[in-house]
């Protein structure tokens, strides 16, 4: 019998909790609400791994995006043509790393960090015009 809108698994703690509490078996009962914290803990974490709904989107279409890898230090469509301002303009640009680059990527990114900001030494950056 689920009287709010909370899961069913919730609402048989509940009652089991009272009852334990009902039959004076108060370790079991303390033991059960210290369980019941740390579901709900687990499951606020598990909540807040997905991305907020703004920055969440669906990858753009092959006809708005261009895909580069660096090559030799020069960025490069992945079929091996030097990329172009003409190519990029309009367009996101995916850019793709190396296998090294990603599994380096991969351990960041599961460190448990607030947040990743990806920078680039002031020495690599193009001049301006």
């Amino acid at each position: 019998m689920i009287r709010s809108g909370r899961a069913g698994g919730l609402d048989e703690m509940e009652a089991l909790i009272y009852r334990l509490f009902a039959e004076k078996q108060f370790a079991l009962a303390l033991l059960a609400l210290v369980m019941v914290a740390q579901l709900l803990s687990a499951q606020f974490l598990l909540l807040r791994l997905t991305p907020p709904s703004q920055q969440a989107r669906a990858a753009p279409a092959s006809s708005h995006r261009l895909d580069v890898k660096c090559d030799a230090g020069a960025a490069r469509t992945l079929a091996g043509e030097a990329m172009s301002r003409e190519a990029a303009r309009g367009k996101v640009v995916v850019m793709h790393l190396g296998a090294s680059e990603e599994a380096c990527l991969a351990q960041v990114t599961s460190s448990g960090a607030a947040e990743l900001v990806v920078g680039m030494s002031a020495d690599a950056q193009p001049g301006r015009h």
